[in-house]
């Protein structure tokens, strides 16, 4: 299975401390592949879908390993660390597979900002990379903190076919000197006014205040087909 190119960028991110809510279902270390997933929960089987950025569809064996620290809620998002089941093997053309779940972290998942104007903070982040899919765009971001941390997403315009966003750092910045690591993801709306498609799809330009006040920006291109 192809590997997000992502992930690849984000695992230089992993030296810090991760901050997002973990899991590990304590089998193994070892694993097949990993995924960044958005998580359908199956009221009929008690159980969940994992839909993969890249469009694959995995469905867990042991869908408890993906419990959060209540016991009872599934994340929305998340990374996971997954082993082909028995009798599984990745083939070419093939979309879905059964995998046991290895370990991973759930996402915390976010809409833009309703009051960008009370956000008192912009700390700086060390590194950002913004990745697409299923209709979420998920920072990875490394960063300097003091406490418990906070982002926000600040939508700042529309420009034919870009939607401009402010990635916000805005808790947890201040004298801050561990080194830690998380991924947030922004819910792109249903609807964005002003927007001008091109070929089912838009770029979207996120920007965050980086090392030295220097603005960092990148781009991601996302469909828009569905919206």
């Amino acid at each position: 299975m192809k590997q997000m190119k992502f992930f690849a960028l984000v695992l230089t991110f992993l030296m810090g401390v991760s901050l997002t809510s973990c899991f590990d279902s304590g089998s193994s270390n070892s694993y097949d592949g990993t995924a960044f997933v958005t998580v359908h929960q199956s009221y009929l089987s008690n159980g969940v879908v994992l839909k993969t950025d890249d469009g694959y569809t995995l469905t867990p064996t042991n869908p408890s390993a993906l419990l959060l620290s209540d016991g009872k809620s599934y994340p929305e998002r998340a990374l996971v660390y997954y082993k082909f089941a028995e009798g599984e093997k990745f083939v070419q053309g093939k979309t879905s597979y059964n995998v046991s779940v290895e370990g991973g972290m759930g996402i915390e998942v976010k809409s833009f900002t309703n009051k960008p104007d009370t956000i008192k903070n912009d700390y700086n982040v060390l590194e950002m990379a913004p990745v697409y899919g299923n209709g979420y765009v998920t920072v990875g971001v490394r960063f300097n903190y003091g406490g418990n941390v906070g982002f926000d997403f600040i939508k700042q315009k529309v420009g034919n076919d870009t939607l401009y966003v402010k990635f916000n750092y805005s808790k947890g910045g201040t004298s801050g000197y561990n080194s830690g690591t998380t991924y947030v993801s922004l819910k792109l709306p249903s609807y964005i006014e002003d927007i001008q498609p091109k070929n089912d799809s838009i770029w979207v330009k996120v920007s965050a205040k980086g090392p030295n006040d220097e603005t960092l920006v990148k781009n991601v291109r996302c469909k828009y087909d569905l919206y």
